[in-house]
Formats: C-alpha cells, sequence, structure tokens
C-alpha cells in the first residue's frame, strides 16, 4: 500500500495566486456570516483534496451556500452558488453538519497543506478553526468520516452539474473541476 502513496508523499507545487486565495478562504471574517448562522458556530469549511501529484484542489464553503473551488496552479471555479440551487443546498447541509465534527482535540491554529493523498478538511468556527484528516480511499474511513466525505463529495457532484450546464450555455468556466496540472 505505501507504493500506491509514495508519489504523495512529497509538497505539490503551488502558485502565489492559489495560495493567496486560500489564505484568504481560510481567514474569512463569521461576521460576514451572522444572518445565516442559527445555533451552530460553524460558519465554513475548507478542504484540500490532493487530485494527483502535481494539482491540489481546494474547496471552500459557506453556511450561506457559497461553494467554490481553487486549484494550485492558480485557477478557480466561483460564483455557481448564484446560478445554481443545488450549489447551494449541498454546501449549506455540508457546513451544518460540520459542527459535529468539531473537537477540543482537532483545534489548530496552523493551515498546511497535505503531502500525501489524505484530505485536510479547515472547519472555521467562531471560537477557533478545527482540522480533519480524512482518507479518501473507498473503506478507509471510519463511518463519521464516511459521511463527512460524502456531503462533500455531493458538492463536487454539483459543482460539476453546475460547470457543464455553464459549458452548454456558452459560459465557458476558466477552471476544469480537474483541471490539467
Amino acid at each position: 500500500m505505501a507504493d500506491n502513496n509514495q508519489s504523495f508523499f512529497r509538497r505539490v507545487p503551488v502558485s502565489k495566486p492559489y495560495l493567496v486565495t486560500r489564505n484568504q478562504a481560510l481567514r474569512l471574517s463569521p461576521s460576514n456570516f451572522t444572518q445565516f448562522m442559527k445555533s451552530s458556530t460553524v460558519y465554513g469549511v475548507v478542504i484540500d483534496m490532493p487530485m494527483s501529484p502535481t494539482v491540489i484542489t481546494t474547496m471552500a464553503c459557506y453556511v450561506n451556500g457559497a461553494a467554490n473551488l481553487y486549484f494550485s496552479n492558480g485557477a478557480d471555479y466561483s460564483g455557481a452558488a448564484q446560478r445554481y440551487p443545488g450549489v447551494v443546498q449541498a454546501a449549506r447541509l455540508f457546513v451544518n453538519n460540520a459542527a459535529r465534527y468539531v473537537t477540543p482535540e482537532n483545534k489548530v491554529n496552523t493551515f498546511e497543506l497535505p503531502n500525501s493523498r489524505n484530505h485536510f478538511a479547515y472547519i472555521l468556527t467562531t471560537k477557533g478553526v478545527h482540522r480533519l484528516e480524512i482518507n479518501p480511499l473507498r473503506g478507509q474511513q471510519t463511518p463519521e468520516e464516511r459521511v463527512f466525505l460524502t456531503l462533500y463529495q455531493r458538492i463536487m457532484g454539483e459543482l460539476r452539474n453546475a460547470q457543464m450546464k455553464d459549458v452548454a450555455n456558452g459560459n465557458s468556466p476558466d477552471a476544469l473541476i480537474v483541471p490539467n496540472a
């Protein structure tokens, strides 16, 4: 099994625009979302997903239904929530369910990028940031992690559908869901 991960055990090259955008997504103020926060202190989830040894995709989802993708090469796919209610619904469901994964043990102060195939999910709360590390390989998660993974895979599916509709409508997005390296 270690051989399958071998190509992932090094840092993926990332562009400066990607780092700036990712940092902004991770540090967005909760005051932007107070009208959407009912009982939970969670206002967003930012997930870093290695897609290949040369590409990391970061998905930023917020309680207002926004869901954007940022790619390590500097490209992005954003604004789909303004056009597609399915994206909004999936993002809200995901962010609202993220509170169950917040524990004192997973609170963090740094925002490393993954250097293996595992995904890093940063749960943004009004009381700090919490990180989950999820193995995306089928059957490698706890039941709770599997639910979490399924919820954000649903958002990826909604974003993929939105992108296909954009292309069909002549609004060609700048980036593909899985961009070329």
